[in-house]
């Protein structure tokens, strides 16, 4: 995410191609009858003392369905 390379946009272009073909599939979000926000973060602060770089992840939910 924080440096992408030109293969990666060719990725996402087939990507989007791919949903645009095909209409009829894509994602279902369910309705659960609430709405509830959930997002799940791990984090690591330059443990790598090879570059010593931080590198993080996180999930999101609303209702239940992963969102990114």
């Amino acid at each position: 995410m924080h440096k992408p390379k030109e293969v990666h946009w060719k990725a996402t272009l087939r990507i989007l191609a791919y949903i645009k073909g095909f209409p009829g599939r894509g994602l279902l979000y369910k309705e659960n009858g609430y709405l509830r926000i959930k997002a799940y973060l791990d984090s690591s602060y330059a443990r790598d003392k090879g570059d010593m770089k931080s590198t993080s992840g996180y999930c999101p939910y609303v209702e239940g369905n992963l969102v990114t």
